[in-house]
């Protein structure tokens, strides 16, 4: 725990205008890692700012991570993919590095920091830095669609020619060969975009050398690949003489150093793919449709939420998660047994107990696609004595050295995920059912408007009702006039059925669809469900359950018990 808060002391956060301003004018060289919230900072560098930071021991020499998003003087750099280094003395700005360039970066933080030196002890006029165009020629003209959307992927721009990856192998970087590599690379007219440590698997090494398969040695390359880490380069050259992938091949194949100790991307075809493989973070996969969306539930514990808590809730969404809802709550004793009251057996227990009474907790709503295994999936092993060797899942990365359980919890099945949620996001479940005989376009449509609404869809099906399911469905139509006609027309074809969920649903939900007679829904509730898709009481398009209790019959009748466990 002590050696990730000297980690966490290194780099001071910075966030607001105010803290910006206070920062840039301390005496000294204050070097600055200028970062978007849906990127993060540039972690492969920290190492080698530890590094000098320890070997100069110079009080002068300070560094900070500054969100642009948030700062309003840093406007200029928001909306661009590669990494920004500033450096500030007293109040102005004397150099600046773009690219995750190490050996640059080492080289100017020492010329700076002598400079600054020099002046504050001699006295002199600090020259102040003048920002070039970073990414583009200053002719160039910018599609104002490709400006607001650059933030969100750098992989929309991997399908030009100017960028390509590559990764130095594991024994280069054992031997200590990565500085002169880089070097070699950015010599060679290549600004380095993204550099980051990357310990392959098996199944990604494959399919990273899935071109390479007859050739002679690929197991012995697979297994050198696997050894250790790697590191990915993303590498950019803007006066390519075709492509930056050919001029890297080019490169490679004449330098004797590159050739035994990198690999490249063989094709622009390939770029996007591999991208996807080695920086996830970076070339982010498009949203999931809503309505294949699953929800589940995390919960950081109070150690790890001391330390890591921007940096996990930055992880999650980095992974493709939308973070629906947090709730910071102190958890008491009871409230503790209640949710992990099927752990009372296991010998740590009472270790649970203690962490999560200890401080806050964070409980995180999150949304994705397969989010349930998916999140489990990135979480790594729960046992303490396993989590060593998981490098790269959430609970490796953000571990508690001194801690006796894991860091993060996340329910592993779709009911326990339903139980958990209900426990910290109390929420009320309503059957909604879209009548048989709607439109393909009409359904589209009142789908999208529950969604709009705030409802999540819990589950859904299409399915013909029989009569007695309608007989207890319509129970409040019974001995009406028209109650044969609605009969008959419920069990005419095929409903549409959805258990949706939200904080005050019945109310949300009565506004909604308006009076049970489109009539009157015309007339008092005019852009309401019933209004704009039924005809009469009984072709109003949709039903709901009349409340909240009765919404719990109706969804077991027609879904069973959704918060069993499934056999």
């Amino acid at each position: 725990m002590a050696r990730r808060r000297q980690e966490i002391a290194l780099q001071a956060e910075i966030e607001t205008q105010e803290e910006w301003n206070e920062a840039i004018n301390k005496d000294g060289l204050t070097v600055v890692d200028v970062y978007q919230q849906w990127a993060g900072p540039c972690k492969s560098v920290e190492g080698n700012f530890k590094r000098i930071k320890l070997e100069s021991g110079e009080a002068l020499l300070k560094f900070a991570l500054a969100k642009a998003d948030t700062i309003d003087s840093l406007e200029k750099h928001r909306g661009r993919c590669e990494p920004c280094f500033l450096f500030y003395a007293s109040g102005v700005l004397v150099d600046a590095v773009i690219g995750a360039n190490a050996p640059e970066l080492q080289r100017k933080i020492m010329l700076n920091l002598e400079e600054e030196k020099r002046i504050l002890k001699e006295g002199g006029e600090r020259r102040e830095f003048i920002f070039q165009q970073i990414d583009q020629d200053e002719d160039e003209e910018v599609d104002p669609r490709l400006q607001r959307h650059r933030s969100s992927s750098v992989a929309n721009a991997i399908t030009s020619q100017q960028y390509t990856l590559a990764v130095i192998r594991p024994d280069a970087y054992a031997d200590g060969k990565v500085d002169e590599i880089v070097e070699t690379i950015t010599q060679n007219g290549f600004k380095i975009l993204v550099q980051e440590e990357h310990h392959l698997n098996e199944h990604d090494a494959r399919e990273l050398h899935r071109y390479k398969m007859n050739q002679e040695g690929y197991e012995e390359h697979i297994a050198r690949m696997t050894s250790g880490p790697s590191v990915v380069l993303l590498l950019q050259k803007t006066d390519a003489k075709a492509s930056t992938v050919d001029d890297l091949r080019e490169l490679v194949n004449s330098d004797e150093l590159l050739k035994t100790n990198v690999d490249y991307t063989p094709s622009t075809d390939n770029i996007h793919d591999e991208l996807m493989l080695l920086l996830p973070h970076i070339a982010r996969r498009p949203r999931t449709p809503e309505e294949n969306l699953e929800r589940t539930l995390a919960i950081i514990r109070p150690s790890a939420l001391k330390l890591y808590k921007d940096a996990i809730i930055d992880r999650i969404r980095d992974s493709g998660f939308e973070v629906t809802r947090t709730l910071e709550i102190q958890l008491t004793r009871q409230q503790v047994e209640e949710f992990y009251a099927s752990k009372k057996n296991e010998p740590y227990y009472e270790d649970i107990i203690q962490e999560m009474t200890s401080g806050p907790s964070l409980a995180l709503y999150l949304t994705k696609k397969d989010a349930i295994q998916g999140f489990h999936a990135l979480l790594g092993p729960a046992e303490k004595n396993k989590i060593k060797e998981a490098t790269g899942t959430f609970r490796h990365d953000f571990d508690i050295v001194d801690a006796k359980i894991n860091s993060l919890h996340a329910p592993r099945t779709r009911a326990e995920a339903n139980r958990h949620l209900q426990f910290f996001f109390p929420e009320e479940r309503i059957l909604v059912i879209l009548k048989p005989n709607l439109s393909d376009q009409q359904r589209s449509e009142i789908v999208a408007t529950f969604k709009k609404a705030g409802f999540f869809i819990m589950t859904r099906k299409m399915e013909k009702l029989t009569s007695e399911q309608v007989a207890q469905l319509q129970q409040s139509h019974q001995g009406k006039d028209y109650y044969n006609e609605l009969l008959n027309y419920m069990t005419s074809g095929p409903s549409e059925l959805f258990v949706l969920v939200k904080e005050n649903a019945s109310q949300s939900w009565q506004q909604l669809v308006g009076p049970d007679d489109p009539a009157k829904a015309v007339e008092s509730a005019p852009t309401s469900l019933r209004a704009l898709y039924g005809k009469d009481l009984v072709h109003n398009a949709i039903d709901v359950s009349m409340d909240v209790e009765q919404a719990k019959n109706d969804i077991h009748l027609i879904f069973g018990d959704l918060d069993r466990e499934e056999a």
